[in-house]
């Protein structure tokens, strides 16, 4: 906690993985600005002009840091997460209906960001600005619903589809049978069965092409690692993170085109 010089104390909020340094006063969130701020200012408004309700509003910009609308809820981001560990959720936050509710809310940001033009960015032919790193630490739960999502500094072009491969991932989620358990199963689900919810609930037209683009969304993350500033040791540690995942997904696509089919 900190304070500030009207006298309301600042609150360091620890939901998110990419927001060092980012608190909460009253009813706003603080954040510094950053390189990619310029662009999200440019693109929050849009959502909202286009009535997405899941996103918190731009209020301005106080020497260098940039003031949010703040959203109450819960939001599920363990702070000793490392990758291939579970992030762990809720009974409700785990639920089918929270799933479905995932996919419909995916929908209503990919409708919503629709004619958006980013500055300095052409988009190609079908593609669409989303979000860029949907998943459970970047959403807000209220009573185990998703309602939004923040963080949203890695918004950058793709295609509808492999959005919804890259957050069926996530929110699924398409995970080790350890992995599920440290996420709070107890009875181990049916991911087939919740990939083809998933994607139902969003609406997507053909489910053939869900399980190469859950591959092709996995190399996307891949070829990111160069742009991270790590260095050789996790950088070698990310690339064989994304492998071990790609290698689990080739044990299961049998079973995932079948679900889909």
């Amino acid at each position: 906690m900190g304070g500030h010089a009207g006298g309301v104390a600042d609150e360091t909020l620890v939901g998110g993985r990419n927001n060092a340094g980012v608190s909460r006063r009253g009813e706003t969130v603080r954040r510094k600005m950053s390189a990619r701020s310029p662009f999200v200012h440019a693109y929050l408004p849009h959502l909202e002009e286009a009535g997405f309700e899941g996103a918190p509003r731009v209020l301005r910009v106080d020497s260098g840091v940039e003031v949010l609308s703040y959203l109450a809820g819960e939001v599920p981001a363990d702070p000793e997460w490392v990758p291939g560990k579970g992030n762990p959720l809720t009974a409700g936050m785990r639920s089918d209906e929270a799933l479905v509710a995932l996919g419909e809310l995916l929908r209503e940001l990919h409708s919503a960001s629709a004619g958006f033009r980013p500055p300095g960015v052409v988009l190609e032919d079908g593609e669409i600005m989303p979000h860029g790193d949907l998943g459970p630490w970047n959403t807000v739960y209220r009573d185990g619903r998703p309602v939004a999502f923040i963080d949203w500094d890695a918004c950058g072009p793709t295609t509808p589809l492999l959005d919804v491969a890259a957050a069926a991932w996530g929110f699924v989620p398409l995970e080790s049978d350890r992995q599920l358990r440290e996420t709070g199963f107890e009875v181990l689900p049916d991911l087939g069965a919740r990939l083809r919810l998933f994607a139902d609930a969003y609406g997507l037209e053909d489910r053939r092409g869900l399980v190469p683009a859950l591959v092709q969304a996995k190399l996307r993350q891949a070829g990111q690692v160069s742009r991270w500033g790590l260095g050789a040791r996790d950088s070698a540690v990310s690339l064989e993170f994304f492998a071990d995942e790609l290698r689990w997904l080739a044990t299961r696509t049998d079973d995932f085109e079948r679900a889909l089919s």
